[in-house]
């Protein structure tokens, strides 16, 4: 089990975002068929949304010390599962960059769901993160779409 604290689960979450956002930019630079570009260009912007909503969960210090600092158990392997990048290969083909960002995306979602478990969350921070849970189911249909029209 790794310890963090609810504001180690927030600022988590805020990689998991940078990281998707930078997945998605990388992917863009390798995609030839502007309509993928376009796709990918959108999720990179909602990735950035994302990040901007769980920033101003710090930010704007609406949760008190005590609320941030309260503990939370986060097993290893699902702390590793998210924090891997797939690097992108310049052979790399639609399809591969797509089933990449799938499995990013269902990652995501279920890493969230996971954090929502926790007891002690702020009902500000559950509410951000069912949105989340909402955002990145809606990117495994948006992707899954895309695979079947291929």
């Amino acid at each position: 089990m790794k310890a963090l604290t609810v504001e180690g689960v927030i600022q988590f979450s805020q990689k998991i975002e940078q990281e998707s956002y930078q997945f998605y930019k990388s992917s863009s630079l390798k995609l030839k068929d502007p309509d993928l570009n376009r796709m990918i260009d959108d999720l990179a912007a909602a990735e950035i949304n994302h990040l901007n909503r769980l920033r101003k969960l710090l930010d704007e210090r609406r949760l008190s010390r005590e609320e941030l600092d309260q503990p939370v158990q986060l097993a290893e392997e699902d702390y590793q599962k998210i924090v891997a990048t797939t690097e992108i290969s310049d052979t790399a083909t639609p399809r591969t960059i797509l089933e990449s960002a799938l499995l990013r995306e269902q990652n995501t979602e279920s890493t969230y769901r996971m954090l929502l478990t926790f007891t002690n969350l702020s009902e500000e921070i559950i509410r951000v993160f069912e949105y989340l849970v909402n955002q990145e189911a809606g990117h495994v249909k948006i992707i899954r779409n895309k695979l079947k029209n291929l």
